[in-house]
């Protein structure tokens, strides 16, 4: 489950990455709030979570949870598919979770040889 996270994770790295760049020129030329600014935050830190699901999910999750809240407040600064983003971290932070005590178990069983 935790190289599924990483994949999704970096594939929507790209795509927000993409959506947010194009949004943040639009704010540039027209005058906006500053939703594609925090939407390049956003996945940066998708990346960075991304980045620690293989090894450490736990970090992972903290990560992801983050990167909802943020997209959350993008969301309401009239860039409003970052809701949908916000969902995605969230969604991947409970992927995250659950394969922590699996790392866990197979941590316990490589001890044990």
């Amino acid at each position: 489950m935790r190289v599924a996270v990483l994949v999704i994770g970096l594939i929507l790295l790209l795509a927000i990455g993409l959506q947010s760049c194009f949004v943040a020129t639009g704010e540039a030329l027209l005058g906006g709030l500053g939703g594609g600014a925090i939407g390049l935050l956003v996945a940066l830190l998708f990346g960075i979570a991304a980045a620690f699901a293989l090894g450490k999910p736990a970090v992972s999750v903290v990560i992801f949870i983050l990167a909802s809240l943020l997209a959350f407040m993008a969301g309401s600064t009239g860039f409003s598919d970052m809701k949908v983003w916000g969902v995605f971290a969230l969604v991947l932070a409970l992927l995250s979770f659950f394969s922590i005590p699996n790392a866990k178990s197979k941590l316990k069983n490589v001890a044990r040889k």
